[in-house]
């Protein structure tokens, strides 16, 4: 079952749906002509006036499909349908069907041409983020060199004596007006000759005796031992 019904503005088609719609139906608007095929259901018409094709639209619903047809004109149209004989019909679907293809070939190129422009735009942008990664690199270079000449300065004025601390060579005018060195006058070399030396009396180191000794050799002379007169190994040592 079909309901037809326009303003001034657009015109209303329901289409009634016997049973749930489980694809996508077929759905072709022309600025003249008008389809819907959801088989077993196939609606076609060849409309009288243009309508505005990109404003009109098909909702489906679960029990209808709803086609509103926006038209160009303004105004209630005496009749919305052409009324063609088979012929007509025929040689009238030969035309919508190489219409329909030149839409869907100018369709795809839109299609392509947008998947490129997004293409080219995402590797665009995988440029320019690689290009703000290594200048962001090279900035962090710069710095890291920048921080260790710093630290280098630092040591070095770390290291450095202070100006009051530094000593200076005397320039030559100084050096002219400074007061001479008085050096210490060298003593005569000694020549080479024999050296005589006297002694006046014998020097002599007396080693007192030991009392284990001196016992052993009164007893030794005692008993009329040989060589009783002989002085003893300790007071010849002791000499």
């Amino acid at each position: 079952m079909v309901q037809i019904s326009q303003t001034e503005e657009d015109i209303k088609i329901s289409i009634e749906l016997n049973r749930l719609v489980t694809r996508k139906p077929d759905v072709v608007l022309l600025p003249q002509y008008l389809k819907f095929n959801n088989p077993p259901i196939f609606f076609e018409r060849h409309l009288a006036q243009e309508i505005d094709e990109m404003a009109s639209f098909c909702r489906i619903f679960k029990n209808e499909a709803r086609i509103v047809l926006v038209k160009k004109e303004k105004g209630l149209w005496h009749e919305m349908f052409q009324k063609l004989d088979k012929e007509a019909l025929m040689q009238k679907r030969l035309e919508i069907a190489d219409l329909i293809v030149e839409r869907n070939k100018k369709r795809d190129e839109k299609a392509l041409e947008r998947y490129d422009n997004k293409r080219r735009a995402e590797i665009q942008k995988e440029i320019q983020r690689e290009t703000d990664m290594r200048e962001r690199v090279k900035q962090f270079q710069e710095s890291s060199v920048r921080e260790a000449l710093v630290v280098d300065v630092r040591k070095e004025a770390k290291a450095a004596p202070k100006p009051d601390t530094l000593q200076y060579p005397p320039s030559s005018g100084a050096s002219r007006l400074a007061t001479p060195i008085m050096r210490p006058p060298m003593s005569s070399v000694r020549g080479s000759g024999r050296i005589n030396v006297n002694f006046t009396t014998q020097h002599k180191r007396t080693t007192p005796k030991r009392e284990s000794q001196a016992a052993m050799e009164k007893a030794y002379a005692a008993a009329g031992g040989p060589n009783a007169n002989v002085q003893s190994p300790m007071e010849s040592v002791d000499e």
